[in-house]
């Protein structure tokens, strides 16, 4: 009898070692979802809970979660580093590298109409024209308001479904194994749109060009007016989504508005959209807690692409945003339609922060602003 005393005691020890687990997890990250406790064995690197973890909005328990939100969970990326330092590339690399690569062009505009006192109607336009009457040699189109989106969703320029998106890549001469490079006029965000849609459907060789089209031409390099054959063209590309936390929806914003986590957010629309004095949608305003870094703070206005990393550092501190912390926190980005938001995105990326501490909202305020249910969309007015 004395020893099945003893034992019952050391499960009862171990059992409450795992419920001290979790509650210390929970306090350090915010995240209250419970989860199913799958062993009795004691969590080791619970045990000493590091400050890292203070600041981190990692999800970590003991055992698994009945359902966890794809965002909570911090994929590693392979390669990153490496990929991260060929990520965005020169006029002069391309120029030397044009028959060794895959060209895609997408270069777009948002047009503005006449403002109605303080809502402001938008188009969106391919910019097809322009590249039939000239790009880099050897570029391929891609129309970014119908290759690459969701003809079914209610939201503008939703990301496509994976097949849609694999078939449309395979007609631009997309493959796995090949080197793509991705440009538009300049202001990066067509081409960083492309690549997060690439990149989060599986290619692990995806670059964009520094400048874009307007760097090249300001720079009298080559261009031609011709176009291949899509037949010449056709690839075989096959996705997956690796890092599913890349892309994120109106459900995991508001379990982090919820849950007052330490996540981060990032409004990347211009000042007077977030501060309500311009509204494109039903509703002015911004999401709860976000902090606004318009896109086109980080573009080089003279020259296109991207300011310096120094300048880049800067602009985000000035926002009270630590490229150090955000290293270890988790950023969601959004913007009118997830394509300004993923210029910011690939800037945090070029400075250091893992892209599994990364999410666009793909929706972004085109479906939030846009509810009228106040409670499940909330809104902030400044």
């Amino acid at each position: 009898p004395q020893i099945m005393l003893l034992k019952a005691c050391l499960l009862v020890l171990l059992w409450a070692s795992n419920i001290q687990c979790f509650y210390v997890h929970r306090a350090v990250t915010g995240f209250g979802v419970p989860p199913v406790l799958t062993s009795l064995r004691p969590c080791m690197p619970c045990q000493r809970p590091s400050s890292s973890l203070k600041r981190s909005s990692k999800w970590v328990v003991c055992g698994k979660s009945a359902k966890t939100p794809r965002w909570m969970a911090l994929e590693s990326y392979p390669g990153e580093d490496l990929l991260r330092d060929r990520a965005l590339v020169s006029t002069a690399w391309l120029q030397d590298n044009l028959d060794s690569v895959t060209i895609l062009d997408v270069r777009g505009v948002v047009e503005k109409l006449p403002a109605e006192g303080d809502f402001v109607r938008t188009v969106y336009r391919p910019c097809k024209e322009q590249f039939l009457n000239g790009h880099i040699p050897g570029a391929e189109f891609v129309d970014w308001t119908a290759d690459i989106v969701d003809p079914q969703s209610d939201v503008p320029v939703q990301l496509s479904p994976k097949d849609l998106f694999e078939a449309a890549m395979e007609e631009k001469g997309v493959s796995n194994d090949n080197t793509i490079v991705v440009y538009d006029n300049g202001k990066m965000l067509f081409a960083t749109r492309l690549w997060w849609a690439l990149t989060y459907y599986g290619h692990k060789n995806v670059r964009v060009l520094d400048g874009g089209w307007k760097r090249w031409c300001a720079e009298g390099r080559d261009v031609s007016s011709e176009t291949d054959c899509p037949l010449k063209k056709y690839a075989d590309f096959k996705a997956s989504v690796d890092l599913p936390s890349l892309r994120c929806e109106a459900s995991d914003m508001r379990a982090i508005i919820e849950k007052q986590s330490e996540a981060c957010i990032i409004d990347a629309r211009n000042a007077a959209q977030f501060t309500s004095r311009e509204r494109r949608a039903r509703r002015s305003g911004c999401i709860p807690g976000a902090a606004n870094i318009p896109y086109k703070r980080l573009i080089d206005k003279d020259k296109g692409g991207y300011l310096s990393n120094e300048r880049m550092m800067e602009i985000f501190k000035e926002e009270k945003l630590d490229i150090e912390e955000l290293k270890t926190r988790k950023t969601f980005l959004y913007c009118n339609g997830g394509v300004a938001s993923t210029a910011v995105l690939f800037a945090l990326w070029k400075l250091g922060v893992p892209l599994s501490n990364l999410s666009n909202y793909d929706g972004s305020w085109g479906e939030w602003g846009n509810q009228e249910d106040e409670v499940l969309y909330p809104v902030a007015r400044l």
